[in-house]
């Protein structure tokens, strides 16, 4: 605890809520700007986004004015300021829903989705007309997607490296060690860079989408949820409502663009050493890509025109192999897509980008680990005694890294299979219950079966949702950092329970002695 601030009393010591607090305030100018939008247009939901800011700013302030960053630090507390601020901008951003009445009081639970969703960039949505919407809202929506991207770009490329955790060490390029003198300013300085380049992007491609005949409204929301792979669109035809070549053009550099680690990004156009170590890794998800739409398109060969057979594999190999989820057309129908074709979307929904993206799913690198390492093990069988280091690319792979990699990929297909059982047995049926459960868990956004493209989240069991919103969460933030969130609740929990029980003790031995 530290002194007094102000005569309100004391400041508790909580990184978590200190930086949840930030991120409300975050979330509370893009409320704004929002209003702004809504003013312009004229369409209404503009009052309901002030009022929501006003709220959110003053929760936000309120956890930044009562906590300081806590004197530890270490990777579960950094994980669970993480977690818990993603939770709590989640929760702010389902108030614009319900003061707008886009959403009713009475659905709470799915304006909560809807904002998980989208600061997890899934891109699964209850809204069964999303023309009906006014556009301030919808921008909102959009932003949350954008806000949720460069969340985790942060995350990956700047936290993860330092803390030596999940194997993605292998992306960071000169990254700074886990002590604190080192920590603190190139933390910083990645943000501000990260920034830059995402912001950058987002405009060329917004710019590139006007050019290619989307209105400006569109173009900037389209911008933010391509860059990010969020997947939300601003018609409930999703890219299909455009139907337009160029536009589709533009959006497959966005999403692959996306889809790719923004480290790579930075380093090549700084012509950098440094970005060698990722063309490995961009040479695995680009071949992912490339072989779907060409499998793809042979698969469903004898079932569409040949011209719109191509279009519609490569759409989707970009679109889920980037795990954005836009939608052209509707991949669960028999009579254009085989149930071959549908199983090679379902892979591409589970591996997901590069490391280090705005992209969800296992990611590229783990599947080049686990890859090599089966490998490894089967001429190991053959050789017992052969020494066969791990290469990715020139970079070594440490035996430790390999088994978080390991250890990683059994959680993440762990969760997902008891998240498709959860989900069957609260009343969905097999294919869309466990399709369900892989895209939210890779932050896809459409399924399979009653939950396709060309639907909504409305398809599952309303009872069911809550696990959907858990496995976003699990999927967006990481299996581990979402673990290591109630582990740091817990110990600080035993602290608090000891602390008090110790206090007491202090209170009795007071006691003798004053008797």
């Amino acid at each position: 605890m530290s002194s007094a601030v102000g005569g309100l009393g004391r400041r508790i010591e909580s990184t978590p809520v200190r930086v949840s607090g930030a991120a409300l305030i975050f979330v509370a100018i893009g409320m704004v700007i929002s209003a702004g939008v809504a003013f312009i247009d004229g369409g209404g939901g503009a009052m309901a986004l002030l009022v929501s800011a006003a709220v959110t700013t003053g929760v936000g302030g309120a956890m930044m004015g009562s906590a300081t960053e806590s004197s530890r630090a270490d990777s579960p507390l950094a994980f669970a300021s993480v977690a818990w601020a993603w939770l709590a901008m989640s929760v702010a951003g389902a108030l614009p829903y319900l003061l707008s009445g886009v959403i009713p009081w009475s659905e709470a639970d799915n304006a909560l989705f809807e904002s998980i969703s989208g600061f997890t960039c899934t891109g699964a949505t209850i809204f069964a007309d999303i023309d009906g919407v006014t556009h301030g809202i919808l921008f909102f929506r959009s932003m949350t997607q954008w806000f949720g991207g460069m969340g985790l770009i942060v995350l990956a490329v700047g936290v993860l490296p330092a803390l030596k955790i999940g194997g993605l060490e292998l992306i960071a390029n000169e990254a700074p060690g886990p002590t604190a003198d080192r920590f603190t300013p190139r933390i910083a300085a990645t943000a501000r860079r990260l920034w830059m380049l995402y912001g950058g992007l987002t405009l060329a491609v917004a710019v590139a989408l006007v050019i290619a005949g989307m209105s400006l409204f569109d173009a900037v929301a389209h911008a933010f949820t391509s860059v990010a792979t969020g997947g939300y669109s601003t018609h409930s035809a999703s890219i299909a409502y455009f139907d337009s070549i160029s536009v589709e053009l533009v959006l497959f550099a966005a999403m692959i663009i996306g889809g790719a680690s923004f480290s790579l990004h930075w380093h090549t156009i700084m012509r950098s050493r440094s970005m060698l170590r990722g063309y490995s890794e961009l040479r695995w998800y680009l071949g992912l890509i490339v072989g779907s739409a060409v499998v793809l398109t042979a698969l469903n060969i004898t079932r569409n025109g040949f011209g719109a057979n191509v279009r519609d594999s490569v759409f989707y190999a970009v679109s889920l192999g980037s795990n954005t989820g836009y939608a052209a057309g509707d991949y669960t129908s028999e009579a254009i897509w085989a149930p071959s074709a549908q199983v090679v979307l379902l892979v591409l929904m589970v591996v997901g980008g590069m490391s280090g993206s705005t992209a969800g799913g296992m990611k590229v690198l783990r599947l080049q680990i686990v890859t090599r390492y089966a490998v490894r093990e089967v001429i190991r069988a053959r050789h017992p005694r052969a020494v066969l280091p791990m290469r990715i690319g020139d970079t070594f792979v440490a035996e430790e890294v390999a088994a978080r990699a390991l250890g990683f990929v059994l959680l993440y297909l762990g969760l997902a299979v008891v998240g498709g059982m959860t989900m069957t047995a609260l009343g969905n049926d097999l294919e869309t219950g466990f399709s369900g459960a892989l895209s939210a868990i890779g932050n896809v956004g459409p399924a399979m079966g009653a939950a396709g493209p060309t639907d909504t989240a409305l398809e599952f069991e309303r009872h069911s949702r809550p696990v959907l919103m858990a496995l976003m969460l699990f999927g967006r933030l990481e299996v581990f950092p979402t673990m290591l969130m109630f582990v740091a609740l817990m110990r600080a929990g035993t602290r608090s329970r000891y602390g008090r029980l110790a206090a007491h003790r202090g209170s009795r031995r007071m006691h003798r002695r004053l008797g």
